[in-house]
């Protein structure tokens, strides 16, 4: 359905973004027209959200299923010891501490297409909005706001904790987590300012991401991933992660 009819299908929902501001609400739009309109809609959701975890002891990155949180596929990490995954409409990032290396991923094969340094000493989380970029940095305490082509920084501002370790988003709304406060962060979009914070309630929060309207984050301590409430930042579900540690978690909307 993606690449059906002429090519546009898989233009409609960056298309639809576009009108008049209600992005968000496009789903319950949707929900509301029936027939040929409404399955094109439900397929091109169905092949744009699409999760992603890495993880540090197995140096693995797995493609997951958004409501099992199953492993749909295994593929190698470019280089030992990942540090975070995660995306944007339609595109994927994953990032590595040893090395200070920024990748884009091919989504389906998890291949790299783009390698680029980091602007972090030390990269823990990347992962965006819908058409937006960002990663943090887990020893200089900051944010950054990369561009979502060359990787280059954008905008750089403070971390509100001590030991940033992950950043993604759905597809309008921004998550950061810090393992030195042992909090979830909802933050603005522009200034990366908080908007709201949560205590993960003494779970080790190592990444942080999602897809269109559904939230994820990782705990390596116990070695699970978790759904959160995207208002709330409470955990809906927790599923074991197929890997030992996992540290990262973000996918394409």
């Amino acid at each position: 359905m993606k690449f059906g009819i002429g090519g546009v299908n898989k233009n409609i929902k960056s298309g639809l973004v576009g009108i008049g501001g209600v992005n968000k609400n496009l789903k319950e739009i949707y929900a509301g027209i029936d027939g040929v309109n409404k399955l094109v809609w439900s397929a091109v959701v169905a092949v744009v959200d699409r999760l992603y975890n890495t993880d540090w002891a197995s140096d693995q990155n797995y493609e997951l299923n958004i409501d099992t949180l199953a492993t749909i596929n295994t593929v190698p990490c470019p280089v030992l010891n990942p540090r975070g995954i995660g995306g944007i409409s339609d595109r994927l990032y994953h990032c590595n501490m040893d090395v200070k290396k920024n990748y884009e991923l091919n989504i389906d094969t998890l291949s790299v297409i783009n390698t680029v340094s980091s602007p972090a000493t030390h990269p823990y989380g990347i992962g965006g909005i819908s058409n937006r970029l960002y990663q943090c940095d887990y020893v200089a305490d900051n944010n950054y706001e990369l561009n979502v082509n060359t990787l280059a920084v954008i905008n750089t501002l403070a971390s509100p904790g001590p030991n940033p370790s992950g950043m993604g988003g759905i597809v309008d709304r921004l998550y950061h987590c810090d393992f030195g406060t042992d909090r979830n962060y909802e933050l603005n979009i522009d200034t990366l300012a908080v908007i709201n914070a949560v205590s993960t309630s003494g779970n080790t929060p190592f990444g942080i991401g999602g897809i269109n309207d559904r939230l994820y984050h990782c705990n390596p301590a116990t070695v699970q991933n978790h759904e959160l409430n995207i208002d709330t930042l409470v955990v809906i579900s927790t599923v074991n992660s197929p890997g030992g540690y996992p540290i990262g978690i973000g996918g394409v909307k």
